[in-house]
């Protein structure tokens, strides 16, 4: 039988949401994690926090299943790659009201929320969010570590670097080809550029209004 017993590492809002996601998906939530220790005991969706997950052992992590729902990029990026380097597992959790292409390609730790659509040959790697009614057109990439957020649309073709957050509302054009790795796009911008250097990007259409050392 499937082991479907699951910790979630971050007891925040988002936490909540994941639990209710794993519950749909027929998990067993066990306890929650968080690095702030006056959430210690809590209750979440009927869940304690239990403690700090930087305090595991390497013991405690190996062949457990986490869900880490954190929405900075690099943090979910560290904490589930150590996760995997202590052979503790990352599954990726798709709801089943989202729809996924059958030619599309998608990693492990990826969560896909409600009424998101990817198409036709989109991959999408490792430890990515993709929030709510996100629409990827076909032939896109996504890069590890990234967060779509709700209602975003993402044209065809277009290769997204590593850890991109692209907020709200967002909409990526077809006909541009890259945004380079680490790059913030603002709620309700429109990229009809490529994104070549690392910065945040806001408004219609989007311009560099901070450049981000990588």
């Amino acid at each position: 039988m499937e082991n479907k017993d699951i910790y979630i590492v971050g007891a925040g809002t988002y936490g909540e949401a994941m639990y209710e996601l794993a519950e749909i998906l027929g998990y067993k939530i066990n306890d929650f994690y968080d690095e702030d220790e006056s959430k210690l005991h809590n209750l979440i969706m009927g869940s304690k926090v239990i403690g700090k997950f930087s305090d595991l052992s390497a013991q405690e992590v190996k062949n457990k299943q986490f869900i880490v729902a954190i929405g900075n990029n690099e943090v979910r990026y560290n904490i589930m790659s150590k996760i995997n380097e202590l052979e503790g597992i990352t599954p990726t959790l798709i709801h089943p009201a989202a729809f996924v292409s059958p030619s599309a390609e998608i990693g492990k730790g990826v969560y896909i929320q409600a009424n998101a659509y990817l198409w036709t040959k989109v991959k999408i790697d490792d430890y990515c969010i993709i929030s709510p009614g996100v629409v990827i057109a076909h032939h896109t990439s996504i890069g590890k570590a990234c967060l779509i957020s709700t209602l975003t649309g993402v044209g065809a073709s277009i290769k997204i670097g590593e850890k991109v957050f692209i907020g709200m509302g967002c909409m990526i054009v077809t006909g541009i080809s890259y945004i380079v790795e680490s790059s913030i796009i603002g709620a309700g911008a429109v990229v009809i550029n490529n994104i070549h250097r690392s910065g945040t990007y806001i408004g219609v259409p989007a311009k560099n209004v901070k450049q981000r050392s990588i």
